[in-house]
Formats: C-alpha cells, sequence, structure tokens
C-alpha cells in the first residue's frame, strides 16, 4: 500500500564449492549465484558464517588468520571474520561444511498507520474522505516545540509562525511538535513516510516549549495570543500540568469566545483502574476539548488521564509521525491522540466554512464513536472523521438511529458532575432506549428560584446523552426540568426523574 512503510528480508541462496585453484575472488558452481567475495569484504576481510561436520573449530579459524566472534553449537557453526583469501583453504578442509557471508538482515514486520485507519473508519488509503474535504484553507496552530518544516513530508505545510521563547526561531530542536504535526497535515502525495489526518491544512509553528519539552505559563499564554491576532481556526495543545491556572483559562476562554476550536491532551496522569479525575489543564477547561488516548485494541490506553472533563477519545499508543531529520518514530500519550481530533476538525471546517467552532465541536461530539467505555474515559466516544466530514457536509445523514422502531423514549435518569476544579458542572440527561442524535430541551435551576439559572438545547451522543456544561457554576443546590425530547420515530412520555445537587 502506497505511504505505508515497510522494511523486507531479501532472501540470498547462497550455493558454495572447491575452487580447483587461484585466488579466491567467487566461488561458483553451474546454476547457481557466484559470492563475489571482493564485494563483502572490508579491508580484505569478510564476515562469514562457517558451517562444520562436527563441532565447530575455534582453532582451525583462528589457523587461518581469523577472528571468532560466536559459536553456534546447536547447528554446528561459528561466526567469524576472516581474510578473503584464507577462504579457498578453509573450503578444502574436510571438515568445513560451507562459508557463506553473514549478511544482514531486516525486519519483515509492516509498519503501518493504525490510528489513521481506524479514525477513517472503513476506508483505506487513499481514504474515500478526502474526496470531500483535505483540510484545505484551515489554519491549525501547534502549540509545542516547534515544528521541522523542512520535513520531507511537511514541506509546504508550515505556514509561519511564532517563537515565543526567546531562542528567536520556532523551528523544532525536541521533536515533539513535529511528531504532532505529522499526525495532523502530513502530505499524502509525495510516495512516501507517512500521511496526516488533513493533509492540505496549514499548520502554523507556535513554539511554547523549549528543547527540553517544557515552557513557561507565559510562553504559552503569548502563544494563545499569537493565534488570536493571527485568525487561527484550530489551536492544538499536547502539552498540560496538574495546576489549575487562572491566567491559563482566560486565555483559553478568550480564544474560544474569539471562535477557535481549542483541542488538548487530557494528560498522562491515568492509573489503570481509571477510577481519579486526572485530567490536566487546559484539557480540564470547559473551553477545551480533553482528548484521552486509545490503543489499538479499542481500551484506554492506562496512562490515559480520565475523568468528567474527558471529551472524546483518540489512538494515542504506539503513533507513527515524523521527527527531525527527515525521519519516524512510534510515540505514545494523549499528545498524539489529541492532533488526531485536531485534524479532524479540520476536515470538518473544511467541509463547511460556514460552521462555527461550537458546531464543530458538537459534531465531532455527535458523530464520535462509542466504545463501550466509561464516558470519564471516553467522554463521547472515539473521533471519527469520515462520519465527521459527512455530517458537516451534508453528503449522508448525520449519525443518528434514522430507522428507528416507533415507540417511546423515556428519560432514564439526570446526573450531575463537576470538572477536575469544581467550577463548572455537568448536566447529563440519558435516554431509554439509546436513542442517538435526539434533541433535548431543559433548564436548570439554582436554589428553588422562579427563573432558570441555565437553559439550553443539545442532542445525544452514540450512547443516548445529553451533556450540557454549566460554565463556572456558583455554590447552591440545583434542579433540572426537562422541556422537550425530540427523536425521529419516538414519543416522549413527558416524564423524567426528580432530582438535585448540591455544589460547596
Amino acid at each position: 500500500m502506497k505511504r505505508k512503510i515497510a522494511l523486507v528480508i531479501s532472501l540470498i541462496v547462497l550455493v558454495v564449492a572447491f575452487m580447483v585453484s587461484g585466488c579466491v575472488k567467487s566461488i561458483d558452481m553451474p546454476g547457481s549465484t557466484a559470492i563475489d567475495w571482493s564485494l563483502q569484504a572490508v579491508d580484505g576481510q569478510a564476515r562469514v558464517i562457517i558451517g562444520f561436520s562436527g563441532l565447530p573449530d575455534k582453532a582451525l579459524v583462528k589457523a587461518f588468520g581469523g577472528e571468532v566472534y560466536a559459536e553456534f553449537a546447536f547447528i554446528k557453526a561459528l561466526s567469524a571474520k576472516i581474510p578473503v583469501e584464507a577462504i579457498d583453504g578453509l573450503l578444502r578442509n574436510p571438515h568445513v561444511v560451507y562459508v557463506e557471508p553473514n549478511i544482514e538482515l531486516h525486519t519483515l514486520e509492516e509498519q503501518y498507520l493504525w490510528g489513521m485507519e481506524r479514525i477513517f473508519g472503513d476506508e483505506s488509503f487513499e481514504v474515500t474522505t478526502w474526496g470531500t474535504s483535505t483540510g484545505f484553507g484551515v489554519k491549525v496552530a501547534i502549540l509545542d516545540t516547534g515544528i521541522d518544516g523542512t520535513h520531507l513530508d511537511l514541506a509546504g505545510r508550515v505556514a509561519g509562525g511564532k517563537d515565543c521563547t526567546g531562542i528567536g526561531s520556532y523551528s523544532d530542536d525536541n521533536g515533539h511538535g513535529t511528531h504532532v504535526s505529522g499526525t495532523v497535515a502530513a502530505i499524502y502525495s509525495n510516495n512516501s513516510g507517512v500521511y496526516g489526518v488533513a493533509p492540505s491544512a496549514s499548520l502554523y509553528a507556535v513554539k511554547v516549549l523549549d528543547s527540553t519539552g517544557s515552557g513557561y505559563l507565559d510562553w504559552i499564554i503569548a502563544g494563545i495570543q499569537w493565534a488570536i491576532d493571527n485568525d487561527i481556526d484550530i489551536i492544538n495543545m499536547s502539552l498540560g500540568t496538574t495546576s489549575d491556572a487562572q491566567p491559563l483559562e482566560d486565555a483559553c476562554n478568550a480564544a474560544y469566545e474569539a471562535g477557535i476550536l481549542i483541542v488538548a491532551a487530557a494528560g498522562n496522569s491515568g492509573n489503570k483502574p481509571g477510577n481519579r479525575d486526572t485530567v490536566e489543564y487546559p484539557g480540564g477547561y470547559a473551553s477545551v476539548i480533553a482528548v484521552a488516548a486509545s490503543d489499538s485494541n479499542d481500551a484506554r490506553a492506562t496512562f490515559s488521564s480520565t475523568g468528567p472533563d474527558v471529551e472524546l477519545i483518540a489512538p494515542g499508543v504506539s503513533i507513527l509521525s515524523t521527527i527531525l531529520g527527515d525521519a519516524y518514530a512510534y510515540y505514545s500519550g494523549t499528545s498524539m491522540a489529541s492532533p488526531h481530533v485536531a485534524g479532524v476538525a479540520a476536515l470538518v471546517l473544511a467541509a463547511n466554512s460556514d460552521l462555527t467552532n461550537d458546531d464543530v465541536r458538537l459534531i465531532l461530539q455527535q458523530t464520535a464513536e462509542n466504545l463501550g467505555l466509561k464516558q470519564e474515559h471516553q467522554g463521547y466516544g472515539l473521533v471519527r472523521a469520515d462520519l465527521a466530514v459527512q455530517a458537516a457536509s451534508g453528503t449522508t445523514p448525520p449519525a443518528s438511529d434514522t430507522d428507528p422502531e416507533p415507540g417511546t423514549v423515556t428519560i432514564s435518569s439526570i446526573n450531575y458532575s463537576l470538572s477536575r476544579n469544581a467550577k463548572h458542572m455537568y448536566v447529563s440527561v440519558h435516554l431509554d432506549p439509546v436513542v442517538v442524535g435526539a434533541s433535548v430541551s431543559i433548564e436548570v435551576y439554582l436554589d428553588g428560584g422562579s427563573s432558570p439559572y441555565f437553559s439550553g438545547t443539545i442532542t445525544t451522543d452514540t450512547a443516548g446523552v445529553a451533556k450540557f456544561t454549566i460554565v463556572n457554576a456558583p455554590n447552591g443546590t440545583y434542579s433540572t426540568i426537562v422541556t422537550d425530547v425530540s427523536a425521529a420515530g419516538y414519543t416522549w412520555d413527558d416524564a423524567f426523574p426528580d432530582n438535585s445537587y448540591e455544589k460547596k
């Protein structure tokens, strides 16, 4: 397949025979391929495997001026370096069965971009979705260690950038930012290397981390400010901290209000059972899409942070992408998951430029694939490029129950949860049976007030859940009234459970 990286073993069959006389240059036999020992030798010495009829004879090899590297008694052979002119004499010894070049072998394993294949569903390279959108015209800022714009697979993709670290260049001196960038927008038409989710998107290298992969808070904030000033569409931040910083939240909120979609790594602070709220910042802010990491078995990576702020999950284990020096490497982390989502967002926005950041975010949520994991582990589910672009472009109906059996839908539960910093509150309305794409409207009342503190309408995700976010929710007692549920083929029974929640 085009663009897959494969290293293949060349199998060489060597047949040897005695030479009649003369200096050994090649060993030939009718119907066989000759061995040209002059091509095998370095400074007149050849690395060989010598086979014996009995136990390997080290003394014999040393007598011919050879140096023994290893002995393999189970096959009656040893490896050695010997002068080329000694090969003829060795082959004349009745105890020597063969002398063969110690050739180099390479792995047969085919190394492929499993993460890309997973988020494009059943599509294979070149993916069908690219017929609708390749991300052209969308500006994606990579707030990271910079980007190596000279990399073969990123040539022409880096449209500009900003150094916020003070070194004077936004070129990558670490490799992390280049790896992230390859996942977002590595080109697919140069017949080598890897390809990105949105190969025609424009990348902007906003260097906010230094060569060690660390950066000060003011560098990050300066990078966000630059993105706002330069009309960036999407920010990817594969970075994080466990410290909640008000200036960082303010900067993210300002960028979101300016129309920028912000995607960030959820963090690598998870534990094996995933039973703690460990989402890092900026992923933990309501204005940011926090992305968890999945493996090739659709399981949550054990390192992936968990909590109610997780919004989506994407491939993040053994992700192959670009690194410094026209090279490639496998990295793992939620840093690798986040750019998959940023790339899909670029595809969605390129498919329909009239969409707002709120619209794009909603499409990503509605078209995510439910992996059957806990909501705190996967959020709305696995990001799906193919379904999201279809929904954005109108080429197919958005993911929903398009042909449901007629019946009644009810609300099974209304649950409350808080963000890790306890500033924001989430109200989750669960439908029974599970109906995808149903419209749910609610009113939330605080401390028994006569008018709603919050009201909103949203559609259910692939788990049949409508999750509302109340930003900067004050302390107090909350209750929720469901005012409408609309689902094709279903009638809402107008009932919902009594509920209340005290935020302290």
